[in-house]
């Protein structure tokens, strides 16, 4: 974050800036850097628009016998020169600008959505839409900080250039060659704005398919243990089809562009050919200069193609710009990255709960109402009752992680939702009902940002129930896993997940029936080695199985609104 503060994007972004606001101050910022590489592509530009009055000069030298040819090669060598070194510039300049923008778009993308509310993460912002934002359109968006400034620039001032050697040459044969250019910006512009509204629909059609095809792979399972895979297959085949459509579209829309620029200098190149294939034979033109004047034609066919490019540029990545602008404004959750008090040092009592009442927005009855209780330093603690009634919402109020809440919620003498969450996820770990891996190794699973050595890292997997398991492996600690953990049983992602949470040596630990899917007596073992090994630890365990708590010193029991402790 620090790294970033500096960053002008950054700053624009946690503002609340616009989009052509953001660009602006980066461009301000970096100032130098985009004059320097403007000033190569210009130069770039110079040494092509060059090349034809040095053709100009070679025929008719040749035709009057003047021609110093030592002379004019060195200059056409020079000129070469120059003009590979104005692209190396602008490459290292503008074109770096593109990479190194992308990368500052990506870590802020990150540094914010970490600090989403829940409530957003878990409605309007899928991971899809993340994911296609993160990916999709910050790698679109980036082209406006390099490339397309580069495409924009060489066109201007290729068409300046030319257009003034042009006329050097022939007043009035440019002004018909060029008779039909005006038209076309009007044209681009109508189509240039169909195509961004196009990319917007597109760009949230894949959104919805990553969505999808994400829950799709994360129910795998499922899906065969149900059968549904039929019904998976023809959801993603619709929205994948939808997306082809949509995407068809904006190629439809870009490729209405070429057609339109190809025009216009074929047109010109014909104006050319007759009239002044007239002028060389009346004597008004040279050969040399009607060459040269064909040359800057083509010349000028290049940018005229491009602009319809340039254009589609500008508007699709402004569009993705937007939509990752959207996301760096979106409302952090209070507390999340700045704010709230450090956690207090250990006392007695480590929780302390009256009259707890929590409602889930939209419903009337309370998942939680009435309950109080008190939870010492090192103790042991069951959680039982019903499905629905509120155990794991209650881990979610202890853990700091649900703040909506009525009532007093003192985690060592002082209310949870005063403390900072950094903080609290120092001290308190929760392993929750459904687990969650990396697709990476076990051993970066466990250690995750830790420095962690191979004795430390079997010492909790044995803790875990699940050392055994890990060495039948054949690459052992650095066995891969796949997403989510697809590569492991139920009982093993629930044992692995554990001795993630006690590697990170938690005061407090939140186990959400985290051993339902573990065999008795894997259990029993379990069990022993975290009431030997968690001594100084205290300990909230939901279950629905009695035998899971049998270790606990006692048990709150939820009933509905109704609690007892």
């Amino acid at each position: 974050m620090s790294s970033l503060r500096n960053d002008i994007v950054l700053e624009g972004a946690l503002n609340g800036a616009r989009p052509a606001k953001i660009w602006l101050r980066h461009i301000r910022r970096f100032g130098w850097i985009y004059a320097f590489g403007a000033l190569s592509v210009i130069g770039t530009n110079i040494t092509e628009s060059v090349v034809p009055k040095i053709v100009q000069h070679a025929i008719d030298g040749v035709s009057k016998g003047d021609l110093d040819v030592a002379r004019l090669v060195a200059f056409f060598a020079l000129v070469l020169v120059v003009q590979a070194v104005c692209r190396v510039l602008w490459r290292v300049t503008l074109g770096r600008q593109t990479h190194e923008v992308s990368a500052k778009m990506r870590s802020l993308l990150w540094n914010r959505v970490r600090f989403l509310p829940k409530e957003r993460l878990e409605t309007d912002l899928s991971p899809g839409e993340i994911m296609n934002v993160a990916a999709g359109d910050a790698q679109t968006a980036r082209f406006i900080f390099g490339f397309t400034l580069v495409g924009t620039i060489d066109f201007i001032f290729l068409i300046i250039f030319n257009l003034f050697f042009m006329l050097t040459i022939d007043v009035e044969l440019t002004m018909w060659a060029l008779v039909v250019v005006p038209v076309l910006p009007v044209i681009m512009d109508r189509l240039a704005r169909k195509e961004s509204r196009q990319h917007d629909e597109a760009q949230s059609s894949l959104s919805n398919l990553t969505d999808l095809a994400t829950q799709a792979v994360g129910s795998v399972r499922l899906q065969r243990l149900t059968r549904t895979s039929a019904f998976w297959i023809g959801r993603l085949t619709e929205s994948a089809r939808d997306y082809r459509n949509k995407r068809f579209e904006v190629q439809k829309t870009a490729l209405s562009f070429i057609p339109v620029t190809g025009v216009a200098p074929l047109l010109s190149l014909a104006v050319l050919i007759v009239l002044g294939s007239r002028k060389v034979l009346a004597g008004e033109m040279t050969i040399g200069a009607f060459v040269a004047m064909q040359s800057y034609v083509l010349l000028i066919q290049g940018p005229l193609i491009e602009l319809g490019t340039i254009i589609s540029e500008w508007q699709r990545s402004f569009t993705s710009f937007r939509r990752v602008a959207d996301l760096w404004h979106a409302a952090e959750a209070p507390l999340l990255r700045t704010g709230g008090e450090a956690t207090a040092k250990a006392t007695d009592p480590v929780y302390e709960v009256r009259d707890l009442r929590f409602a889930y927005p939209g419903r009337e009855r309370p998942v939680i109402e009435g309950l109080s209780f008190r939870i010492e330093s090192g103790e042991r603690v069951g959680i039982m009752g019903p499905i629905g009634a509120g155990k794991s919402t209650l881990l979610q109020i202890l853990a700091g992680l649900e703040r909506g809440y009525e009532g007093r919620v003192d985690l060592r003498g002082r209310e949870i939702r005063e403390y900072a969450h950094a903080h609290l996820r120092s001290v308190i770990k929760v392993v929750p009902q459904k687990t969650f891996l990396f697709a990476d190794t076990i051993r970066a699973n466990l250690s995750l940002d830790r420095e962690m050595s191979d004795e430390e890292i079997w010492h909790y997997l044995d803790i875990a129930g699940i050392s055994e398991d890990a060495r039948g492996f054949p690459k052992g600690l650095d066995t891969p896993l796949g997403e989510w953990g697809l590569n492991l049983s139920g009982g093993q992602k629930q044992r692995l997940t554990i001795a993630r949470a006690l590697a990170a040596k938690p005061e407090v630990l939140l186990l959400d029936d985290c051993l339902s899917a573990v065999d008795t007596v894997t259990e029993e073992r379990i069990l022993r080695n975290l009431d030997r090994e968690l001594k100084h630890c205290t300990l909230l365990w939901v279950a629905h199985r009695d035998s899971t708590l049998r270790y606990c010193h006692r048990l709150i029991r939820l009933e509905g609104v109704e609690a007892t402790a």
